[in-house]
């Protein structure tokens, strides 16, 4: 079985290392960070993990904060909050800014682990997930079954723009601008049945989502075929 690569933000120097040094001997591959700012920069460096476990009381942006952040931008990720905040008003606040569990320290190290690997089942191995490959020039899109999707023009225009972007997210006017069309003057309802006939025809495996009040992203790994 594939160990399963998480992060940790925790501001509890000797609690983070506690926390990285029992999960290691679990099946599990932690990779520990102080605060949000920390966990960002080594994202922006190439980092991917399947699983986050978060502490709330964390210096500059707080752990709700980064949870809602992290959803938005990643709806496959596995978010674990773990903190001494266990009122009930908490655990809610937790899990409506989108943590799968809530855990309340001091937590054993056999449940957190358990907990790391029942929220992992449900999203992709970091690494190891399958590539969906876009043919912009053939108007064709691969899903990593190997099935070969025929697109319209405006649909090629869109996965192609969702593909060149940061964390393959678009905001709408974006994603409308990407199609030829003018965000001042295009129904935004239009864009919506687009996207969802293209959803339609990607069947199961789609991983296009949307993202409330902002526009779309194609979660999961999308690479562009080159033309030569």
């Amino acid at each position: 079985m594939n160990k399963i690569p998480i992060a940790i933000i925790e501001d509890n120097f000797d609690l983070l290392d506690d926390l990285v040094l029992n999960l290691s001997h679990r099946g599990i591959v932690p990779s520990g960070f102080a605060n949000g700012a920390a966990f960002d920069a080594a994202m922006r460096e190439g980092g991917n993990w399947s699983v986050l476990v978060l502490d709330l009381g964390l210096p500059g942006e707080d752990g709700l904060s980064i949870a809602r952040r992290l959803r938005e931008s990643d709806p496959v990720l596995g978010i674990i909050m773990l903190t001494a905040r266990g009122d009930v008003s908490d655990r809610i606040a937790g899990l409506s800014d989108g943590a799968d569990m809530y855990l309340v320290k001091p937590v054993d190290m056999g449940e957190l682990a358990a907990a790391v690997k029942a929220v992992a089942r449900r999203v992709p191995v970091a690494g190891t997930a399958d590539t969906w490959l876009l043919d912009a020039v053939n108007m064709k899109l691969s899903s990593p079954s190997g099935r070969a999707i025929e697109l319209t023009y405006p649909e090629t225009q869109l996965i192609n723009r969702l593909a060149q972007s940061p964390d393959h997210f678009g905001e709408r006017d974006a994603l409308i601008e990407a199609m030829g069309k003018n965000p001042n003057a295009y129904d935004p309802r239009a864009l919506e049945v687009a996207l969802s006939r293209l959803r339609q025809k990607l069947g199961e495996e789609s991983p296009l989502k949307a993202v409330r009040a902002r526009g779309y992203i194609f979660a999961a790994k999308l690479s562009l075929k080159s033309p030569h």
